[in-house]
């Protein structure tokens, strides 16, 4: 390899760690503080089993001897694990370097994930939305009704009765004996998903967008693909093209573009989500 070649490489290697460099949160901290309203959308890319390493994070030998196993019982016991991970775990820094862009400033977010990891940061809790779920419910399969019932007694007590006697079990709706579930959106459970646990937080979402009109607005859509595009990544495009102060930045590793109607307004950026907030992963 000739010396021009190697020095071609390195000028086209820190070209590159320059791009990525500018292509950080912290590089859109002064736009942002010039906004009047900071809309936030947070998807797929920034689920809980992206950002926490729950092999390393449940110690619990019961849960560890579960990790290689591939039958229904054993993935259901990891969820009934993680959830209960998540609902006990105490406030998270991993989302420090957007609640710092953010400090001070008028803003929502809004999610696609139904973890509830979102409401261990310090966000504020009153600005957040989670209307695929959040972890915090169970409900009925049937449904047989619209009860929701709390998930920290029933998920310990699945965990309890698991260690006490290797038996995997499942919570039965007392109403009608069906299979409890988590109560949260996904494929398979769109169509009988209950939704009343995040109805009031979307009402406080819906009215802080009706102040958004001939707002200074800057969105950020962070790794959203098309799982569930009608929640925010649509909506979000929409409201860049008709907001004329709008300012639109979608991150994402692959569904990253943007439409050339808000070209002028935007910016799609190629990156994974957690790059961009600084989120430590392997």
């Amino acid at each position: 390899v000739s010396k021009k070649e190697i020095s071609v490489n390195w000028f086209l290697l820190d070209n590159r760690i320059k791009r990525m460099k500018r292509n950080m949160l912290k590089d859109y901290k002064e736009q942002i503080q010039d906004a009047d309203l900071v809309l936030v959308g947070i998807g797929r890319e920034l689920r809980a089993d992206r950002v926490i390493d729950f092999k390393k994070a449940i110690t619990n030998e019961h849960y560890q001897n579960l990790i290689d196993k591939e039958d229904e019982d054993s993935k259901w016991m990891r969820t009934v694990y993680e959830r209960e991970y998540l609902l006990s775990m105490k406030e998270t820094d991993l989302f420090k370097e957007l609640e710092e862009v953010l400090e001070g400033k008028e803003y929502f977010v809004v999610t696609s994930n139904d973890d509830g990891l979102l409401y261990h940061t310090h966000l504020k809790k009153d600005h957040v939305t989670a209307p695929c779920g959040n972890g915090d419910f169970f409900q009925c399969s049937a449904p047989c009704d619209e009860q929701l019932y709390p998930a920290n007694l029933g998920l310990r007590d699945l965990i309890d009765y698991y260690e006490k006697t290797g038996k995997i079990e499942h919570l039965e709706c007392p109403k009608c004996g069906k299979q409890l579930i988590f109560n949260v959106r996904t494929e398979e459970t769109k169509s009988i998903y209950i939704e009343g646990a995040y109805l009031n937080s979307w009402a406080s979402y819906t009215k802080w967008l009706q102040n958004t009109l001939n707002k200074k607005l800057f969105i950020l859509e962070l790794g959203e693909g098309f799982e569930v595009p009608s929640l925010f990544r649509w909506p979000f495009e929409k409201m860049a093209f008709y907001n004329e102060k709008a300012t639109f930045v979608r991150v994402h590793h692959s569904l990253y573009q943007i439409g050339k109607e808000i070209k002028e307004k935007g910016i799609g950026i190629k990156m994974d989500s957690r790059d961009f907030l600084n989120i430590a992963h392997e």
